[in-house]
This record gives C-alpha cells, sequence and structure tokens, in this order.
C-alpha cells in the first residue's frame, strides 16, 4: 500500500534502506536470544571509573566550556594528541589543522560523500562490505570487487578500472577497511596497499580508507595503514573511538588532504555544527592522562579471549563441509555454507532456538553471498558462545541431512 506522504519523500531517502543489522537487532531484543548478531563493543570493556573521574573533573573545573557549542572541526587540544597518536603509533604525519572531529564515523563516511559524490559517480567496494548507504544516497554507481584471504583482489580492481574506462566511466573512490574487514576479517596484505595506491595515481581516484578496528589487533605484523603510505594525499582516513572507549560517546576523527577537509568541515556545519563539546573533552583527558594506551591492551587481550574460545567451538560444532575465516583481529568470523544453502533459512531455524547472526547477503552489493553468514564474539559471554556455535551448527547439519 502507498504511503500516505509519499509524494513528499526526497530522492535521497527513497534510496535509503535499513541496515540489515540494525533491522535483526531490533527483532531479537529479547532476554532469551543469544545474539552474535552486533558488532557491538562488550560493555565489560567500557572504561567506566576512568569516565566518571574525568567527567567530574571536567564539570568541576572546565563547565564553561565543555557544556558550550565548539567549533566545527573539533577541541584543538584533542586534534593535537591525536596528531601525535597518529605520527607515534600509526607512522602517520598529520597537523592538528589536517583532523576534523566526527559524530561516529559513519558521519566522517557522509561527510566524505557529501564532499566527492555526485548522481552516476562510481565507486569500488569491497564484496563483501559493511554500511555503504552513506554512499548510496547521492545515486551513485557501486562496483563490488571479490575479497580473499588477503583482502581486495586489487588485480581485480585494475581489471574493473579498465572495464569502466572503456564505458566512459571514471571510479571517484574505493571504499576500503585494510584491517580486520568488516564482514570477513581479512587484512589487506603490504603489497595490496602499496598496489592500490599505485593505483591510485594511474588512474586518479581517491581512496577512504576506514579503520575502526585496527586497535583490536591480536596477532601478526603491523601494517601501516594506506595512509601512512599515501605520498600523493589520496586517502581520506577514517577513525573512530567506539571500540576503544566506547560507541556512546559518538566520536570519531578524520584526515585528509587539506581542501577536501575544509570541504568537509563545510559539510559538517550544515550537519549539526560540532561534535558534542562535553565528549571531546573526556576524550581530551582520556589521551592526556594516559589511559588510552591501557585500554586498548586491555581490549586486546579481552577480545582474543572471545576469538579463541568461538574458534574452538567452530572447530567442535560446525560440519566439515563449512569454512570460516581466522581473524586477526577485530570482531568477527565470516562463514561460507556450500554453494546451495541459504544463509537466511539458517537464520530464521536458529532463531526459532533463540541463537541470532547476520545472514551475508546484505554486504554484497551485487546481491550474492546467499550461502554465507558473520558470527559476532565481541559481546557475548564464552557460554553463550558454545549454546549459540553447538545451535547454529546443528541446524547446519539438520539442513545438509536434509538435502
Amino acid at each position: 500500500m502507498k504511503e500516505k506522504f509519499s509524494h513528499f519523500y526526497s530522492k535521497n531517502i527513497s534510496r535509503m534502506k535499513a541496515s540489515a543489522i540494525r533491522e535483526i537487532c531490533k527483532l531479537i531484543d529479547k532476554p532469551e536470544v543469544i545474539s552474535l548478531a552486533g558488532g557491538w563493543p562488550d560493555p565489560d570493556t567500557f572504561p567506566v571509573k576512568e569516565a566518571k573521574q574525568i567527567i567530574n573533573d571536567v564539570l568541576e573545573n572546565n563547565w564553561k566550556y565543555a557544556l558550550q557549542y565548539g567549533t566545527t572541526e573539533g577541541l584543538p587540544e584533542l586534534r593535537e594528541c591525536i596528531s601525535q597518536w597518529a605520527k607515534n603509533n600509526e607512522q602517520i604525519n598529520i597537523t592538528p589543522d589536517n583532523i576534523i572531529l566526527t559524530a561516529g564515523s559513519t558521519q566522517g563516511m557522509d561527510l566524505a560523500g557529501k564532499t566527492l559524490l555526485n548522481p552516476n559517480d562510481v565507486i569500488i567496494v569491497g564484496l563483501p562490505t559493511y554500511f555503504v548507504g552513506a554512499f548510496t544516497i547521492y545515486g551513485t554507481e557501486v562496483e563490488g570487487i571479490p575479497l580473499d584471504e588477503n583482502g581486495m583482489r586489487i588485480d581485480l580492481v585494475e581489471e574493473k578500472l579498465i572495464s569502466l574506462q572503456k564505458k566512459n566511466k571514471k571510479v571517484k573512490f574505493v571504499y576500503i577497511q585494510p584491517n580486520f574487514q568488516n564482514p570477513t576479517g581479512t587484512t589487506l596484505s603490504m603489497e595490496r596497499r602499496k598496489k592500490i595506491l599505485q593505483l591510485a595515481d594511474k588512474y586518479d581516484f581517491l581512496i577512504v580508507e576506514d579503520n575502526p578496528y585496527g586497535d583490536i589487533h591480536f596477532e601478526g605484523d603491523f601494517l601501516p595503514p594506506l595512509k601512512a603510505l599515501d605520498d600523493s594525499d589520496r586517502v581520506i582516513y577514517l577513525r573512530s573511538f567506539s571500540k576503544v572507549f566506547s560507541p556512546g560517546i559518538r566520536l570519531a576523527w578524520a584526515t585528509a588532504e587539506e581542501n577536501i577537509i575544509r570541504k568537509m568541515v563545510v559539510a559538517k556545519q550544515y550537519i549539526d555544527v560540532c561534535s558534542t563539546t562535553l565528549c571531546q573533552y573526556i576524550m581530551f583527558e582520556f589521551f592526556k592522562r594516559g589511559y588510552l594506551e591501557t585500554q586498548i591492551k586491555h581490549n586486546i587481550s579481552f577480545y582474543k579471549a572471545k576469538r579463541d574460545f568461538m574458534l574452538q567451538a567452530l572447530e567442535k560444532y560446525f560440519p566439515e563441509q563449512v569454512h570460516w575465516n581466522r581473524p586477526s583481529g577485530g570482531f568477527f568470523f565470516f562463514i561460507t555454507l556450500p554453494q546451495y544453502m541459504d544463509a537466511e533459512e539458517i537464520l530464521l531455524k536458529a532463531i526459532e532456538k533463540n541463537v541470532a547472526f547476520v545472514a551475508g547477503r546484505p554486504f554484497f552489493v551485487d546481491d550474492s553471498g546467499r550461502n554465507t553468514m558473520r558470527l559476532s564474539y565481541a559481546q557475548s559471554t564464552d557460554e553463550e558462545i558454545e549454546k549459540a556455535i553447538s545451535v547454529i551448527g546443528q541446524v547446519i547439519k539438520d539442513h545438509i541431512n536434509n538435502n
């Protein structure tokens, strides 16, 4: 049935689709359901004690500023901390003036889209990838590139670029999560990091690098962000405090070439004027007091134990016809079922048994991936993980036996 006021809707809102992950989380928001769906941090990692102390101190000593409007770019002292942290920890040399604080990394994506995209522009994303809605609302054409165990297939990126050129189409940017990608957990190899930057120069496109899970690094060599290797200023780099502090603070940051950042600042002025000043002061004190490094180390140990436990459960309960990755960081296992199986059917059966996860199809812009699923170990206890994996494993086995 046609909605009463649909004739008033903008073209942009008509292009927006509800997040499948968010919709599933609403459906299963019941205490008896064990959910491996949401990629949300475990509240047990939140630095409550430190936050209480900082909030009290800020409201005692800096309340006139912390409760006031701030600049669109963000608190200068916090941007200075971020600049130093990026240099020391990620080999990225940026000035505070080239940093903008955003209301979560999703806003960073939105600002990049507002700054760069026009109807019919072409962007490239991974197959699969998380959430490109911030880009598609502009009438953008999205091309997907398959991933393997070393991340996005950069050789196929060049093939796609050449194919699009023959159609007189030009790619505006590539959106990529090099570290512990959502949903596959894969990490882009060093060789591919260098190659994608070379292609950006050769074919004249930009790169939007999203790194929300970079601090949850369990094992393997540190690989510098694309931004650290970027000699041409083609990378727009997005970072978030959601996984290292808490998502409720709604604070992230972005850096890019100075003129792009200036345009993103203007775009933000039309959205919310400035990010929450109180949260910026809290995060500044969290840096200043040396809590961030301690928190990151705690989170790594905490989530690695969960990763290890789920890996053991998968090996114990899932049949041999099912395959999965071994993430070296982040929050997710990505499961591949036999080709004939539909993960959404498995999900419906699992929900009947009070277990939930995310079927993989919404992560694929070409509507493929029906035989895949994403499992998050971030929020569940060991007991919940074992129960959930045993239930999902049995549902899969029953489906195999009936075919």
